[in-house]
C-alpha cells in the first residue's frame, strides 16, 4: 500500500534513510517536510511497516525526486517502480528531475526504464564522484 506518511513513522523514516547517508537525521527534518506544502513524502508499507519511500518537491511545472529508498532486503521486487508509478499517475507536471551517483548503476537503470535520460553531468558533487542530472517529460 502506498500513502503519505505521518509523523507516527519517523523511526522508520529516519531508519531508512540511513541507507542513503549517515547523516539523514541533520538533512531531513521530518515535520519539516510533511509540513511544507512543496514537499511530498509517498511510503510504500508491507503489513503495516513503512520499507519504503519517495520525497518529492514539486514546482509549479515539474517536480524533482529528492530521494527514492527500499528497505534493503525487499529490494528488486518492484517497490520503488510502484512508488514512480505512483507519482506520475498522481501528478501531471510537465517533466521530473533526480540526480544520481554515477556509480549508481541499479538506479540508474530503474530511472531509465521508467522514462528517464540523462540530460547533465555535475562535474565531482559527491567529493570525487560525478553526479547525473536525469529528467523525464510527461507522456
Amino acid at each position: 500500500m502506498i500513502k503519505s506518511i505521518s509523523i507516527n513513522d519517523a523511526d522508520s523514516f529516519y531508519d531508512l534513510g540511513l541507507l542513503i547517508t549517515s547523516s539523514f537525521r541533520k538533512l531531513y527534518k521530518l515535520e519539516n517536510i510533511i509540513n511544507d506544502n512543496n514537499e511530498e513524502l509517498y511510503g510504500y508499507y508491507l503489513d503495516g511497516e513503512l520499507i519504503a519511500f519517495l520525497h518529492i518537491i514539486i514546482s509549479i511545472d515539474s517536480i524533482d525526486i529528492v530521494n527514492i529508498v527500499v528497505n534493503e532486503k525487499y529490494r528488486r521486487r518492484g517497490i520503488a517502480t510502484a512508488l514512480l508509478e505512483y507519482l506520475f499517475n498522481n501528478n501531471k507536471v510537465d517533466s521530473y528531475f533526480l540526480e544520481v551517483r554515477e556509480s549508481n548503476n541499479k538506479a540508474i537503470g530503474l530511472y531509465k526504464k521508467n522514462g528517464f535520460y540523462i540530460v547533465n553531468v555535475r562535474k565531482e558533487y559527491y567529493g570525487m564522484e560525478d553526479a547525473l542530472l536525469m529528467k523525464r517529460d510527461e507522456i
